[in-house]
């Protein structure tokens, strides 16, 4: 029993103390690169308009071969994100727009 309180314990602190680890929003990303493909004005594309988290996720995407960025697979790693957003299949014609402007850039 008391090591059993021991474990339990520390599984607490070390959950407590741990640093907040943030994943991607595949939606919020979709949200931004589709305003930022209209033109980005704040609040639907702009980083002004809390767009910042939802563009850097998408561009950080990058697949490279050789040392060098592979387009192609650049822009379907960036495809397949966008479409694990659960609204993605609903608006294809904005993920398309997305990677026709933004599936290779590296802004």
């Amino acid at each position: 029993m008391n090591g059993y309180l021991v474990v339990n314990v520390a599984a607490i602190v070390a959950l407590s103390t741990s640093s907040v680890a943030f994943a991607k929003d595949p939606c919020r990303s979709l949200i931004c690169m589709a305003g930022k493909v209209q033109g980005g004005v704040a609040g639907n594309g702009s980083s002004d308009g809390g767009c910042s988290q939802g563009i850097s996720d998408f561009l950080s995407i990058i697949k490279t071969h050789n040392g060098h960025m592979d387009l192609t697979a650049t822009s379907k790693a960036r495809r397949d994100y966008l479409n694990s957003c659960p609204g993605a299949a609903a608006d294809a014609s904005s993920v398309d727009s997305v990677i026709s402007k933004f599936g290779s850039a590296t802004l």
